[in-house]
């Protein structure tokens, strides 16, 4: 339910304040949530809609129509034409008559429980990419410097995001995408599925100083993969007692 919802959100957001605290990591000014701004995912929605750039479907969802924009793939360089079904990672996030839109409102049905919020559509939840742009236009503008994420958000995370927010706003959404690559451990991807995640504690639980692990990102371009060892990191800590002698 809701109250379990915000409690689990609530405990992760108070662990990652906590890690950048220890990285040092100056807090940003603002860290909105997504669950305060429905009100603001569902106006831009709805003027998407009122533009002719989005549909309603028979379930009451409300879908972006790709055909809409002929410039979606800037980031990876593909053509709308060339996009299958198939690259798409969440089937549940599309549609089933035209599986190229996304959806921007997801209806409501008895397997959601009781997370949903009231719509103009009824019932239900934000898409998965409205929610950046509705916060990012709130404290940011609808155009903005440089936007930033990970290399598995480029598509169609990142491409979802520009073709709503240039599609909504009618301008450049952002200057300059920033992505970082994949953290390795032991030369596989780290993730929770391979078991081969760290923690900032299990740095700390070997009385190794946390900056050293930021050192070790900092010796790395963003854009290349990072090999996190417990050798290199112990290797990061002698070069970052070297800078403070």
């Amino acid at each position: 339910d809701k109250k379990q919802f915000e409690k689990l959100t609530s405990k992760y957001s108070a662990l990652f304040m906590k890690d950048i605290e220890f990285l040092k990591i100056i807090p940003a000014d603002i860290y909105p949530r997504a669950t305060d701004h429905i009100e603001e995912m569902i106006q831009m929605i709805a003027n998407l809609e009122k533009d002719g750039m989005a549909y309603l479907s028979k379930d009451n969802s409300v879908y972006f129509q790709l055909s809409k924009d002929k410039d979606y793939g800037r980031l990876i360089n593909l053509n709308l034409s060339e996009l299958k079904s198939t690259d798409r990672v969440i089937n549940d996030e599309y549609s089933k008559d035209n599986p190229q839109d996304f959806s921007l409102w997801k209806s409501w049905d008895s397997e959601d429980g009781d997370i949903f919020w009231d719509s103009p559509w009824g019932r239900g939840r934000p898409g998965w990419h409205i929610e950046c742009s509705a916060m990012s236009q709130k404290y940011l503008g609808s155009y903005f410097d440089i936007h930033t994420g990970g290399v598995d958000n480029i598509f169609p995370h990142h491409e979802g995001e520009i073709a709503q927010s240039e599609g909504c706003f009618s301008q450049k959404h952002v200057n300059y995408w920033v992505h970082g690559q994949h953290l390795l451990s032991d030369g596989i991807k780290m993730s929770k599925s391979k078991q081969n995640e760290y923690l900032i504690s299990d740095i700390t639980s070997r009385a190794m100083d946390p900056l050293a692990f930021r050192y070790l990102c900092l010796m790395t371009n963003y854009r290349t993969r990072l090999n996190f060892t417990f050798s290199s990191l112990r290797a990061a800590q002698k070069g970052l007692n070297r800078l403070r002698h």
